[in-house]
């Protein structure tokens, strides 16, 4: 099994905004070789912790917002059933129980009254005591029109979205400079997000969630991301920040569970910081992505 260290934290944090990002411009920006990045995304592919690369619609595209919910239950866990239940939802593209009783759920909703449709919908679900719910931070990209060989491209792209242009072009009959143009294209306009879907539980390591909620008096989000990167570069992974309160869940990886004790002593010493709780969540049920689900339904709609 494959031990995570700064430079997979590194290379996974590059693939998770760009799942094009190249190996040249990895390397540049980890100080290695192209060679040594590829072998390490070879070695992330085949241990399982990249599971797929996946192309969305951005959320200015589909005029949506990604939420977040964590529910207390009337009694410790929720019911493996009411958790299938909750992702049968298609708004709903992740939801699992936590070490601390509670029901973490992540979902997207379309339009204005979203935050007011998924909290009905949390609402009736049995067994719920109370709902925390937050709207995330999160890049909305821009909305656009695609151009017919944007299209023409986007379909091959969606099939394999690390797919080389020389390949693309065989399948499209454009030539490979042409291709590459329309993916810059594609990654400029900000109307698709490029990504990499994880499995960070297939290693040896412990993942954890860090509860954090800090003095917004003292300090930004962006304060205590970059500060938890740079005290934590080889644990800190990631961050769920909530755009309406001063909260955020940060994903850790660590060797053993009992790090994350001492781990969050430290994080509770940054003045800036009000309190931490430590959270190890317990496999999750998915759902397909409401952003992917619009876009293969807009590609059917072309001709």
């Amino acid at each position: 099994m494959l031990v995570l260290d700064s430079t997979d934290i590194g290379i996974l944090r590059a693939l998770g905004k760009n799942c094009r990002a190249s190996y040249q411009d990895m390397g540049r920006a980890l100080g290695m070789t192209a060679n040594a990045i590829k072998k390490r995304v070879k070695k992330l592919i085949d241990d399982g912790t990249i599971h797929t690369f996946v192309v969305y619609l951005s959320f200015a595209m589909i005029d949506a917002e990604s939420f977040l919910a964590i529910l207390t239950p009337q009694t410790f866990n929720l019911e493996k059933k009411i958790l299938n239940q909750i992702v049968e939802n298609p708004h709903i593209f992740s939801a699992g129980s936590l070490s601390d009783g509670t029901c973490i759920v992540f979902a997207e909703y379309e339009g204005e009254d979203g935050m007011s449709n998924f909290d009905k919908f949390l609402k009736s679900i049995n067994n719920v005591a109370d709902i925390e719910l937050h709207t995330l931070r999160s890049p909305r990209g821009n909305k656009v029109e695609f151009k017919p060989l944007q299209i023409r491209v986007l379909k091959a792209l969606v099939e394999e979205p690390r797919a080389p242009a020389t390949t693309i072009a065989e399948q499209t009959g454009l030539t490979p400079r042409r291709v590459r143009k329309i993916i810059q294209q594609l990654l400029d306009g900000g109307g698709v997000n490029f990504v990499t879907r994880l499995n960070l539980n297939v290693g040896p390591g412990v993942i954890y969630y860090a509860q954090i909620r800090w003095d917004e008096s003292l300090g930004s989000h962006h304060d205590i991301e970059n500060w938890l990167e740079k005290e934590f570069s080889g644990q800190y992974f990631d961050s769920h920040v909530s755009a309406t309160s001063p909260m955020m869940l940060s994903l850790f990886v660590i060797d053993r569970l009992r790090d994350a004790e001492s781990m969050s002593h430290a994080v509770i010493q940054n003045p800036m910081i009000k309190s931490v709780k430590t959270i190890f969540p317990f496999p999750t049920k998915k759902n397909v992505r409401l952003q992917k689900l619009r876009l293969e339904e807009f590609l059917a709609s072309m001709p």
